[in-house]
C-alpha cells in the first residue's frame, strides 16, 4: 500500500492506493496540525475503510513549506520509513525544458507526471486549484512551460475584497454570459473568463508549438469550469496522487 499526499493552498489531499483501488480523505490545509494528529487520520482513514494494513511507502507533493516537517513525521510514525518529497530532481520520467526547474510547483510536477504515464505525450494539464495552472508536456515527456492566473475563488473573493459595492457570491455556473445583474455579470466575468483564457493560451501555444496536445482536466474547480470550455479530452480529479504514485513506482524502479 501507497501513501500519496498532496499539499496544496487550499486543502490536503491524502490519497491511499492498495493495488489500483484508491482512498482519498481530504481537508482543510489550514490550521497546522500535529504530527501526531495527522497520524492519527491517517490511521482513521484506513479504520473506516476496513483496512489494516499499513502503507509499506510514502510520497509527498508540497507547496506549502510550513506544513512539510509535520506530515513528514506523521508519514514516519505511520509508514516507519522516510517518505520521498517530489522535486524537480525526483519527478520519474519527466524531463524539463524551462529554465529554473528548482522553482517548479511539485503539483505541477506530479500532475505533468500522470498525464504522461495514463495519457502520453504532448499533453497540456489545466489544473483549476487556488490558482489556475496550464501546463504542457511535449514529445519527449518535456515539460515545456505553461501560464498561471487566479483561481476562480480568488478572482472571486478579490471582486468582493477589493470593490466597494460588489457582493460576496457562491461560486456557481452562470446561466448567460450576458448577466443581468451583479451577482450573474461577475459569475460570467469569473467562469467564461477563465475558460476563455484557457483555451486561448492553448491554442496560442500549439500554435507555437507546432503541436497538437491532449487537454486534461483537474483541480477542485474542473467541474465548474469543463461545461463552458470547447474542447477538453479528458478529467482526472486525482491526477496529483496519481503522479505522486507514478513518480514513486519510478522511483522504485530506478
Amino acid at each position: 500500500m501507497l501513501l500519496t499526499i498532496d499539499i496544496g493552498n487550499s486543502s490536503i489531499n491524502m490519497g491511499f492506493f492498495i493495488g489500483e483501488e484508491l482512498i482519498v480523505h481530504k481537508m482543510d490545509v489550514y490550521p497546522l496540525k500535529l504530527p501526531l494528529e495527522y497520524a492519527g487520520i491517517f490511521r482513521q482513514v484506513l479504520k473506516e475503510n476496513n483496512v489494516e494494513k499499513t502503507p509499506e511507502a510514502c510520497i509527498i507533493s508540497t507547496v506549502v513549506p510550513g506544513h512539510t516537517a509535520a506530515l513528514m513525521e506523521a508519514c514516519r510514525q505511520v509508514c516507519k520509513m522516510e517518505p520521498l518529497i517530489v522535486s524537480s530532481a525526483l519527478s520519474g520520467r519527466l524531463k524539463f525544458g524551462v529554465s529554473e526547474p528548482d522553482k517548479l510547483g511539485a503539483d505541477r510536477i506530479a500532475a505533468a507526471a500522470a498525464a504522461i504515464e495514463i495519457y502520453g505525450a504532448p499533453v497540456a494539464v489545466v489544473d483549476f486549484g487556488t490558482a489556475t495552472t496550464v501546463n504542457f508536456i511535449g514529445l519527449g515527456n518535456i515539460f515545456k512551460g505553461g501560464a498561471i492566473l487566479p483561481g476562480v475563488g480568488l478572482m472571486r473573493d478579490c471582486l468582493y475584497e477589493h470593490t466597494a459595492g460588489l457582493p460576496e457570491i457562491p461560486l456557481r455556473g452562470p446561466s448567460s454570459v450576458l448577466g443581468t445583474d451583479t451577482s450573474g455579470s461577475m459569475l460570467s466575468g469569473i467562469v467564461y473568463g477563465t475558460a476563455g483564457a484557457v483555451e486561448r493560451i492553448i491554442s496560442e501555444t500549439e500554435e507555437m508549438e507546432a503541436e497538437t496536445y491532449k487537454v486534461v482536466l483537474t483541480g477542485g474547480n474542473c467541474g465548474l469550469i469543463a461545461p463552458y470550455l470547447r474542447r477538453f479530452d479528458f478529467i482526472e480529479p486525482h491526477l496529483v496522487l496519481k503522479g505522486l504514485r507514478s513518480i514513486c513506482r519510478e522511483t522504485s524502479d530506478a
